[in-house]
């Protein structure tokens, strides 16, 4: 599993977005109630289908609600993504599959 760490704490999305890049994460996923989609490859992805490699929590100090979670994706088949997550929103409307799969606090603290 792959953990990389940043001193400065003040990240931006589009920041987390480079390094992820950087490390190949180049798929955009969204989550869906019970699995992830891709545009790029027109697949549903179901949670034993992937693996979260890093997690990063991006607060917005000046605007609460604007707080994200971004998670480095790869997927059994062999490429990799990111998912951009707004914390805490719609969790009433995702599977404990998913839940479970998507749990912050995974990794150490960047």
């Amino acid at each position: 599993m792959a953990v990389f760490h940043i001193t400065n704490k003040r990240l931006a999305v589009a920041d987390v977005l480079r390094e992820f890049k950087k490390r190949e994460y180049l798929l955009n996923f969204r989550r869906e109630a019970a699995c992830l989609y891709c545009s790029e490859l027109r697949q549903w992805i179901l949670p034993e289908n992937f693996n979260i490699d890093d997690q990063v929590y991006v607060e917005e100090m000046e605007m609460p609600d604007a707080d994200r979670m971004i998670y480095a994706i790869s997927l059994v088949q062999g490429p990799k993504g990111y998912l951009i997550d707004a914390c805490n929103v719609y969790m009433d409307n995702i599977s404990a599959e998913m839940m479970e799969k998507l749990k912050p606090n995974q990794f150490p603290a960047w």
